[in-house]
């Protein structure tokens, strides 16, 4: 039996997950804020928090790359003093967010995010 597009998102996370020695949580959002996949650190993050942020997130800094002639929205990285937070668009519709550890090399951190997002973007 084919598996559901939810246990293929949810699988993609995990392995994410455990080759990633810098991405400590992720997940897929729709643009309104629907969680459609996440795996995340339990210490004090709700799923449905991570969905709303990343929607917020997302409608500034569409409005900011139009307002300010950068050209179409693909990635937003947010500094914290506790790490960090990437949001990164899968297509019209739908948002990657990872979630790393403060002091990562964001260098390895955007190539991961890119190879995921391909791949992702393949099975949405």
């Amino acid at each position: 039996m084919a598996k559901k597009k939810s246990e293929l998102l949810a699988e993609a996370l995990e392995q994410l997950l455990q080759e990633s020695s810098d991405i400590d949580g992720a997940a897929i959002v729709g643009t309104d804020g629907l969680v459609y996949s996440a795996n995340v650190p339990q210490r004090a993050l709700d799923e449905n928090m991570v969905g709303a942020t990343s929607a917020a997130i997302l409608g500034l800094s569409r409005r900011s790359s139009q307002q300010l002639k950068r050209g179409t929205f693909h990635q937003t990285l947010i500094q914290g003093d506790d790490g960090n937070i990437i949001v990164a668009g899968l297509n019209a519709e739908t948002l990657f967010i990872a979630l790393t550890a403060k002091g990562v090399n964001l260098g390895m951190v955007f190539a991961e995010v890119r190879a995921v997002t391909g791949r992702l973007a393949q099975l949405l």
